[in-house]
C-alpha cells in the first residue's frame, strides 16, 4: 500500500480548512468556521493537521482519527485524516 506523503497529505487538510471557512449554514449564509476566536476546537485542529502533514515520508505514514468538542454549537466533530488512499478522509459535525 502506497500511503500519501506530504502534497496529499497537505491536499486533504486544504480542502476540510476551505470547506470550514465557506460552511454553509442552513439558512444560506456563509460562516467562517476556521476562526479560532468563534470555535474554540480550531486549535486543536491546526495542531492535528500540523503533526499529521508533517509526518515523515520516509517513514511510516500514521492515520490521524479522532473526535473535536464544538463546545460553542454543542455537537462533536469526527475526523479522520488518513494514512493511504484505501480510507477516506472525514470530517464530520455531529450532534452529541
Amino acid at each position: 500500500m502506497i500511503h500519501y506523503n506530504k502534497k496529499d497529505r497537505l491536499k486533504i487538510v486544504l480542502d476540510i480548512i476551505t470547506r470550514l471557512k465557506n460552511y454553509e449554514t442552513s439558512d444560506g449564509t456563509i460562516i467562517d468556521l476556521y476562526n479560532e476566536k468563534l470555535c474554540s476546537f480550531i486549535s486543536d485542529f491546526k495542531k492535528i493537521t500540523k503533526e499529521y502533514i508533517n509526518q515523515d515520508d520516509n517513514k511510516v505514514i500514521k492515520e490521524y482519527s479522532g473526535k473535536l468538542n464544538f463546545i460553542e454549537v454543542n455537537k462533536t466533530i469526527e475526523y479522520v485524516l488518513p494514512a493511504n488512499e484505501k480510507r477516506n478522509s472525514l470530517f464530520v459535525i455531529k450532534i452529541k
